[in-house]
């Protein structure tokens, strides 16, 4: 890699490619472009990626966007949301077939019911109702052009057809079958377990001219569905500027989709060319499996012992799902005017908790429990069931998981944390588009590693503020008492604890941090440039981890409640250990259990700005912050059977420079990082009266406060990948018999 260039450098190549367009084209490679971008920011590359279109016609995303002056006000116009868009429940509407676009029904009819007459809800001036008939018309031209067919996107790029994890199970014992590897799929057979269509790598700036062939071969004999959906595929998926004639030609409703993009912020007109369709976010069509009804059954316990081996749910729906730019096309981890934090595209490890059945089978074990319990205990029945995301990002976790469970409960809640408005925004809208509605949903913004929350919740019946700024456990509290007195769905008797689930999917990377000299400065700061705020897990890679999981045991219900975070772990085990293992001070000498003492202080010690932010909150008498203090529970942590080294991962990151791996080198030797290991941890609270003290635990130790987690090494599969591949098989059939056997 080139060595760093100068600010001399970065202002003569701007001041001759403004001045002169007829340089020669190796004046400036596509690298020079890139990284004068990255570390200096958009408008000073704007020059010099003009002049890659204009020597090379690059129809990619990337250029166009880095090309174009306009690019980070449009980036602020993605996703809008109608004022008080808390209030919004949402009725069908549709696109005729014309290709024109209807209203708003008050009746809420089908918009596949062919009923051309529309009416208008409100004034018919508000321009909220135009985002709301814009988003409903969104869903409907992805639906009517195969988008949310997972099926016809895997056939596109010659996937084979989708499997589910249920497929694999030939009977009760199939999952044994298959870990013998007396019936194996190869990749290629396996990449259909994706739920998404996460094996397309969007295209990096490049002097690319035309359209793939896989768009463009066969696109006049496809049928107008089909077409359609290489366009979409093309912009939304591979990250291409489509020409305007042929979306005109073949997009579903033409012109007027295209005006319905850009009225969404999700695709522009290139400003150095309008006949071409620039993208600007990803549209992410996601396989949802549905917890049924039919699934919570009465069967007695020996039965359910054996059934919760057994997935119950196999129908499916498809969730959409709006991101910015993958960090190959926008080549920063910032955009629009304000820098904010780009939300993070889906990527394996964003479907990881999905794909992988603990949660789901967890969920179903609850319900059946519930079920069991008398059904004319009122209190029971207005119990309900409420989710955490916290660094929700696009919401993904938390809406898939709604629409999962609408089918058994219709009133599960989410509250969705981040400290990115951005990312807030985005949830919101996507909640909308896949018609979810918004009392269902409650969006927090909150800095976890500082406890802070940085909303205005505070009202009558608040905790005290510090420094204007209310505690974060306060504000979910005061979150859910706000919902309960409003009557809304899922938030009955809270004095059992706030959350049956928690997800998280925390940022993890270990970023060297900014040094003092000012060559290693400039390398921290180019390093700190690529990697945002959905992915630094500060220098050691563990302070937003550290602060859910304290958070967690203090927001959990004291029973059945279920902790599940997807990251990257330091110094896992590199053994299997069950609960006989002991946390004594000679046990610590074992590297095999120091992240697991880690985790279990974590735990029991609650985040460390508590006693900075105390609660206060007299209003709050069930719940306090203060009072609830960690609860009992157990874990079990699954990671990679080979971790990945220290210098393997440093080279890695450093992208083949060899002052940047120095850097990410000397910051994980300084936090003794020896290893990593992509992997899932799940934490289950249980019965107070439970006690899993063992013989050689400190007789100091207070039961109430102990959490024992055991770990599961994930059987390496070179050609399948880590346990975050979402085609990996054989790390979903572990992980699901690991957890049914628990």
């Amino acid at each position: 890699m080139r060595e760093p260039v100068s600010h001399i450098f970065v202002l003569s190549l701007i001041t001759k490619y403004s001045i002169s367009s007829s340089l020669p084209s190796s004046s400036c490679s596509y690298n020079d472009a890139k990284e004068i971008r990255l570390k200096y920011g958009h408008s000073a590359a704007v020059p010099l990626y003009q002049k890659l279109v204009e020597t090379y016609g690059d129809v990619t995303a990337a250029t166009r966007i880095a090309a174009s002056p306009g690019s980070i006000i449009r980036h602020d116009m993605a996703c809008p949301l109608p004022s008080g868009a808390d209030k919004y429940h949402l009725n069908a509407c549709f696109v005729n077939r014309d290709g024109r676009y209807g209203r708003i029904k008050k009746n809420g009819k089908d918009e596949n019911e062919g009923d051309d007459s529309f009416e208008n809800e409100g004034n018919g001036e508000n321009s909220n109702d135009e985002i709301m008939i814009a988003i409903q018309n969104l869903k409907v031209i992805l639906k009517q052009s195969g988008y949310s067919c997972h099926e016809k996107i895997q056939r596109l790029f010659g996937v084979m057809e989708p499997l589910y994890v249920s497929s694999l199970f030939d009977s009760k014992d199939g999952f044994r079958n298959r870990r013998e590897n007396k019936k194996e799929w190869n990749k290629a057979e396996s990449l259909g377990l994706a739920q998404g269509p996460v094996y397309v790598t969007p295209v990096s700036s490049a002097p690319i001219s035309q359209l793939p062939p896989m768009i463009l071969d066969d696109i006049e004999n496809d049928d107008q569905e089909g077409s359609s959906l290489r366009c979409l595929v093309a912009m939304f998926l591979l990250g291409f500027a489509v020409p305007r004639d042929i979306l005109l030609k073949y997009l579903i409703g033409g012109e007027e989709t295209i005006e319905l993009l850009q009225f969404l912020g999700l695709a522009f007109p290139c400003e150095m060319d309008s006949s071409m369709i620039v993208p600007y976010v990803h549209i992410f069509p996601l396989q949802v499996q549905l917890l049924k009804s039919n699934d919570i059954d009465h069967s007695s316990d020996k039965e359910k012992e054996s059934s919760d081996r057994q997935p119950k749910a196999t129908t499916t729906t498809t969730m959409i799902l709006v991101t910015d730019l993958h960090p190959t096309i926008l080549s920063r981890t910032t955009v629009g005017q304000k820098e904010d934090g780009a939300v993070m595209y889906i990527g394996p490890d964003s479907l990881a908790l999905v794909q992988h059945l603990p949660v789901r089978l967890h969920v179903q074990k609850v319900y059946q429990q519930r079920q069991q319990r008398n059904h004319k205990d009122m209190e029971e029945k207005q119990f309900g069931f409420r989710i955490l995301d916290l660094c929700t990002g696009s919401g993904v976790q938390a809406l898939s998981m709604l629409m999962s469970m609408s089918g058994i409960d219709p009133t599960v809640t989410a509250t969705c944390v981040d400290v990115n408005d951005r990312a807030l925004r985005f949830v919101r809208f996507n909640a909308l588009l896949n018609g979810i509605d918004s009392d269902r949903i409650w969006t927090l913004k909150a800095d976890l590693i500082s406890g802070l929350c940085l909303d205005d919740v505070a009202g009558e019946g608040s905790s005290q503020e510090v420094d204007g700024k209310m505690n974060v456990i306060d504000a979910l509290l005061h979150g859910a008492l706000h919902m309960h007195k409003a009557g809304n769905f899922g938030c009955g008797n809270i004095s059992a604890g706030l959350f049956n689930l928690i997800l998280a999917n925390p940022p993890f990377i270990p970023t060297p941090p900014r040094c003092i000299d000012e060559e290693r400065r400039c390398i921290s700061e180019d390093i700190s440039k690529r990697y945002g705020l959905f992915s630094s897990g500060g220098s050691s890679g563990e302070e937003v981890l550290q602060c859910i999981v304290s958070m967690s045991s203090r927001l959990l219900q004291k029973e059945h409640g279920l902790l599940a975070i997807v990251s990257e772990f330091m110094n896992p085990p590199t053994a299997d250990i069950d609960t006989t293992v002991s946390f004594n001070q000679d046990s610590l000498q074992s590297r095999h259990s120091q992240f697991l003492y880690k985790l279990r202080k974590w735990w029991e010690k609650g985040p460390s700005w508590l006693s900075v932010l105390p609660s206060s909150n007299e209003n709050i008498n069930e719940v306090c912050a203060n009072d609830v203090g960690a609860v009992v529970a157990r874990g079990l942590l699954f990671t990679n059977e080979v971790p990945i080294s220290a210098e393997t991962y440093a080279a890695r990151r450093a992208n083949n420079n060899q002052k940047e791996y120095l850097a990410w080198l000397h910051n994980l030797q300084t936090h003794g990082i020896q290893c990593v290991s992509p992997g899932l941890l799940y934490i289950q609270t249980i019965s107070p009266q439970h006690t899993m003290m063992t013989a050689n635990t400190p007789a100091t130790t207070n039961a109430k406060l102990l959490l024992d987690v055991e770990h599961r090494l994930v059987p390496k599969c070179q050609e399948l990948g880590s346990i975050w591949t979402p085609y990996n098989y054989k790390a979903l059939l572990y992980t699901w018999c690991e957890w049914a056997v628990w």
